[in-house]
């Protein structure tokens, strides 16, 4: 039976693994080489302990007895609110990860609807998440109802390797 519960500093390293292992398929190609060898599995843990030790309000796990850790995901306060005509978008999905073998059985809808739940019982009315323009979990979003609403270009490191892409900004309660 598939569980969503509050994460837990002990956590930390499934955590880690599930956001490498999906990020790893979901974006390779996507960015330079330098940023995906900084999203490694080393530093990934050591943000997640951080993390968890230090901030852990907002961070879900999906659990199962027979899969164990199947996705996490993990919100709070928008770094970079986003303002639309109709509204202000405060409230931000930071990461929403599930595991290859676990996608298509409902959890990434189960942690998508926790996070709203915290985020609405936190007093944010509207909130946003940003993929880049490339991302898998598009059509994810959109079957969510998710709409567009904002872009951005960023850059996913520094040097001569270092690519710009756009993200776009989804949201929900506008």
């Amino acid at each position: 039976m598939i569980e969503i519960r509050a994460a837990r500093p002990e956590d930390a390293a499934a955590i880690a693994r599930i956001h490498t292992d999906s990020w790893d398929i979901a974006y390779r190609g996507l960015l330079s080489a330098d940023a995906d060898l900084s999203r490694s599995y080393d530093g990934r843990l050591k943000y997640w302990k951080q993390r968890l030790v230090h901030s852990p309000q907002g961070i879900f796990l999906a659990d199962d007895d027979a899969l164990g850790p199947m996705g996490f995901v993990a919100c709070g306060t928008a770094a970079d609110p986003v303002r639309t005509e109709q509204a202000l978008f405060r409230g931000e999905i930071q990461s929403l990860y599930v595991r290859p073998i676990c996608q298509g059985m409902g959890v990434g809808r189960r942690l998508f609807n926790a996070a709203i739940a915290n985020l609405v019982a936190a007093g944010f009315s509207r909130v946003l998440i940003w993929i880049h323009e490339d991302g898998p979990g598009i059509g994810f979003l959109e079957h969510l109802d998710g709409q567009p609403i904002a872009e951005r270009l960023i850059s996913d490191g520094q040097g001569e390797g270092a690519r710009q892409y756009r993200e776009t900004a989804y949201g929900w309660g506008g």
